[in-house]
């Protein structure tokens, strides 16, 4: 009868430690969700970088799943604005497991979710690990990123005014001021521009000289144009001759260097449009 207890009490052990779960503080949670870098071809579009890093070792064989993810802004939800470059499925878990997020700053301004200077973004996942459970085990991972975000210069027109009116060609000035609303100083260059005058075209022009426009800061310059009316409207030159009001519109590219490390040079551009008094000078 001894026997017999015996047998039954080490097969029923043996049972009991069979089944018995995988503790779940002994199975590898990933490590850290680390931000590695950004890159940028503009100041709208960003590709920011993050490396899931996780521990070893997992049992042979064991699959991982990124169930879900989110993007954080001072703790506000603003996932609709990026896209994730992520494994789906089941994949192997590795050391270090690349991860790309894609973000768009037009989408947050139009959500009201884009900061004025500093972003503070936290990228939140959600992995699934296998354990020996009946059901996986599952953690959430944090990785944050912060960089400062660039705005670009911002154009107006302030006067247009008149130096020499003769009967082919008219001479004169575009008061333009350039606002500059960034935390750092910006740099323009290569700063091309036409100007259209009551809905037909008047003048164009090319600058190369660098200029720099500091920190929050405005600065106001000239741009000189000569208009030649050969073939143009005989009322358009009566119009500015007897200095009317000027229905304009003034597009321009250019482009900028902000020294920010991770935004290359950059082209941006403009498109003003609206009334101005033409002034004798």
């Amino acid at each position: 009868m001894k026997k017999v207890f015996l047998i039954f009490l080490t097969v029923n052990l043996f049972f009991a430690c069979r089944s018995q779960p995988f503790p779940v503080e002994e199975l590898p949670p990933p490590s850290a969700l680390v931000f590695k870098g950004i890159e940028a071809d503009d100041p709208v579009h960003l590709r920011l970088f993050f490396d899931l890093q996780t521990m070893a070792p997992i049992p042979p064989g064991s699959l991982a799943k990124i169930t879900s993810w989110r993007v954080e802004i001072d703790g506000q939800n603003a996932s609709a604005a990026f896209s994730l470059d992520y494994p789906h499925g089941d994949f192997p878990p590795k050391d270090s497991i690349p991860l790309r997020l894609d973000m768009d700053i037009d989408a947050l301004v139009a959500k009201n979710l884009a900061p004025k200077d500093e972003y503070n973004i936290t990228l939140v996942l959600e992995l699934e690990f296998p354990s020996n459970a009946a059901s996986p085990v599952r953690f959430e991972v944090r990785g944050s990123a912060a960089f400062p975000g660039v705005l670009p210069p911002v154009f107006n027109i302030t006067d247009i005014a008149i130096l020499q009116a003769e009967l082919i060609n008219t001479r004169f000035r575009v008061g333009l001021r350039i606002d500059n609303p960034n935390p750092f100083p910006v740099e323009l260059s290569a700063f091309s521009y036409r100007l259209y005058g009551n809905g037909m075209f008047w003048a164009e022009g090319f600058e190369r000289n660098v200029l720099t426009v500091n920190a929050n800061f405005s600065l106001a310059g000239s741009i000189f144009l000569i208009m030649n009316f050969i073939d143009m409207d005989r009322n358009i030159l009566d119009q500015i001759i007897r200095l009317e009001d000027v229905n304009y519109r003034f597009t321009g590219n250019f482009r900028v260097s902000t020294g920010v490390e991770y935004l290359p040079i950059f082209n941006d551009g403009f498109d003003l449009s609206g009334f101005s008094r033409v002034l004798e000078r």
